[in-house]
C-alpha cells in the first residue's frame, strides 16, 4: 500500500493480530475498516462527524476515492481522513491526539496499547 500523503510504500506492523500500515516518511498510519474499533476501550469512543476544514481530501490508499475529513473521538477534536468503505488514515500524532481525547473523557486506553502506540508514535517534539 502507498501512503496517501507521501506516495511511498508503507510497512506493516502487527498488534494483537491487527495489521497497521505505517508510513516511514510522514509517520501516518492506516487502520482498515473495523480495526480501530477492536482497540477502543468502550462504546462511543469513536464517534465521528463531518469536519469543516479547508484541508484537501486525500485519495484512499486502497480504493483511490477521495476520503472525507471527519472529526473523531468522544470530543470530536481529532481530524482524520475517512474512507467509508476501506478505513481511516491518521497523520502523525493524530493517534496520540485521539488517546488524549479519550483520557479527557475518562475512557482509558489499554496500557499495553498505549505502550505500543507510544513506541510507534513518538510524543510531539520528539524525533521518530
Amino acid at each position: 500500500m502507498k501512503c496517501p500523503v507521501c506516495s511511498v510504500p508503507t510497512y506493516v506492523v502487527e498488534y494483537k493480530e491487527i495489521e497497521l500500515d505505517l508510513c516511514p516518511e510522514c509517520g501516518g498510519v492506516w487502520f482498515d475498516r473495523g480495526e480501530l474499533e477492536l482497540l477502543m476501550p468502550s462504546e462511543g469512543a469513536l464517534e465521528m462527524s463531518p469536519a469543516r476544514t479547508e484541508e484537501a481530501g486525500r485519495p484512499c490508499p486502497l480504493c483511490a476515492r477521495t476520503m472525507a475529513k471527519v472529526n473523531i473521538g468522544p470530543g470530536r477534536r481529532v481530524l482524520v481522513d475517512s474512507c467509508a468503505t476501506c478505513g481511516l488514515w491518521f497523520d502523525r500524532h493524530e493517534v496520540e491526539d485521539l488517546s488524549r481525547d479519550l483520557a479527557a473523557h475518562s475512557m482509558e486506553v489499554d496500557p499495553a496499547l498505549a505502550e505500543f502506540l507510544g513506541g510507534m508514535f513518538p510524543v510531539k517534539g520528539e524525533e521518530a
